[in-house]
């Protein structure tokens, strides 16, 4: 992974103006690294698949979380966007072919448990939300309609199910089967529920569901689509948090490469989503910014910044971190060890380095000691020259 970080890092710069930076110490060590602000080219030109994700991004940080809706539903399993460059993904109650004829604009599913990794099947509780947004409230109301007769017509055992307190939910199960599946268009987003129990209790299913209508619709008051000829025209990083990380991979817009998060967004990628995004209120964390390897959090000031690089010095996440040497004559550069692999991603992840400046915090990692140590260098100096 780390080599390959490194030749994307040369090929980079070998394939830019030949400047690898024009105002970097001698003292420096940037490896392969190119300290040249990347531009923005991955948000000057229309692009309807940019806005597609962008829009479901703005959906994501609506996405209830599965703790507000019951403990059974604390452990977060990750939120996905569901709009990509070829269509539409499925998920639990969300088929592709059967909301397209409705011109969906977004899509985004939010997932949760009872544990952070879950093994065999109907030994979980388990709780699945997505929202999707299409161009007016008629057209959310017929996807919504034939969404639940797509999955309602895939078992010849399913039967309707009516939620009192919803009455406009279109509810269906299996006797004897312990989950239930519920859509209901609010305004002109669709709501499509999925639970999974440990027993076909249909009292206990239904009262998963309301509560996570409950918890869901007061969530998407505010919301409003972008209208479908303006959706070309959305931006993911406004103020331009992207370019000011060491470019090591391709600028391409991706939920999980290259993206620029809200802090409650991002935190419902989060095992303990709540959580994290109570820690990021607190700490004051503005917005994140996801490149590759790196990560940067925008902050209110360079004090607040300060606070933020201690915090996450002392709270690693996964991996246990223990101090190691940073880079040469850069004091305020923090840098880390893992003393136990991340079983959790296949990321580079074993070394770790922080970067404050102004009101920013870069995160950088890798695989390599000497490695992360000039990514870090780079990152310094280009936050530096960035401003």
């Amino acid at each position: 992974m780390v080599a390959l970080i490194a030749a994307i890092a040369s090929t980079s710069v070998a394939c830019g103006n030949g400047s690898q930076t024009t105002d970097h110490s001698s003292a420096l060590d940037i490896g392969p690294y190119s300290t040249q602000r990347p531009d923005s080219g991955f948000d000057d030109q229309p692009s309807e698949t940019r806005g597609m994700l962008v829009e479901s991004l703005r959906l994501g940080e609506r996405a209830v979380f599965g703790s507000d809706v019951a403990p059974e539903f604390s452990a977060g399993h990750g939120g996905t966007v569901l709009a990509t460059d070829s269509g539409f993904r499925n998920a639990d109650g969300v088929s592709a072919p059967a909301m397209q004829p409705f011109r969906p604009l977004a899509a985004f599913n939010a997932s949760a448990a009872d544990t952070p990794y879950i093994g065999e099947y109907h030994k979980h509780y388990e709780l699945s939300i997505s929202l999707v947004a299409f161009p007016d409230d008629q057209s959310a109301a017929d996807a919504a309609v034939a969404l639940e007769h797509s999955d309602f017509g895939a078992n010849s055992s399913n039967v309707p199910v009516s939620l009192s307190s919803y009455p406009a939910a279109l509810s269906h199960w299996r006797p004897g089967t312990p989950n239930l599946g519920s859509w209901m268009a609010f305004k002109s987003v669709v709501i499509a529920v999925y639970v999974e129990s440990l027993q076909a209790d249909l009292d206990q299913l239904t009262g998963f569901v309301s509560k996570a209508y409950q918890q869901q619709i007061p969530k998407l008051d505010g919301y409003t689509p972008t209208a479908p000829d303006q959706l070309a025209m959305l931006k993911m990083d406004q103020d331009r948090l992207l370019t000011r990380l060491v470019k090591t991979d391709d600028t391409v817009p991706d939920q999980q490469r290259f993206a620029v998060y809200s802090p409650r967004g991002f935190a419902g990628q989060a095992t303990d989503p709540a959580a994290v995004a109570r820690d990021f209120e607190s700490q004051g964390v503005k917005a994140i910014a996801v490149s590759d390897n790196k990560y940067l959090y925008k902050l209110s000031d360079a004090a607040a910044a300060r606070d933020y690089l201690t915090h996450l010095a002392n709270d690693p996440t996964v991996s246990k971190y223990v101090p190691m040497s940073g880079v040469p004559a850069m004091a305020d550069i923090a840098c880390f060890k893992a003393t136990q692999p991340n079983s959790t991603t296949i990321l580079a992840r074993r070394f770790r380095c922080l970067i404050p400046h102004e009101g920013f915090v870069a995160e950088v990692f890798s695989d390599q000691e000497t490695d992360v140590r000039q990514l870090a260098a780079a990152e310094y100096q280009l936050l530096k020259d960035a401003g």
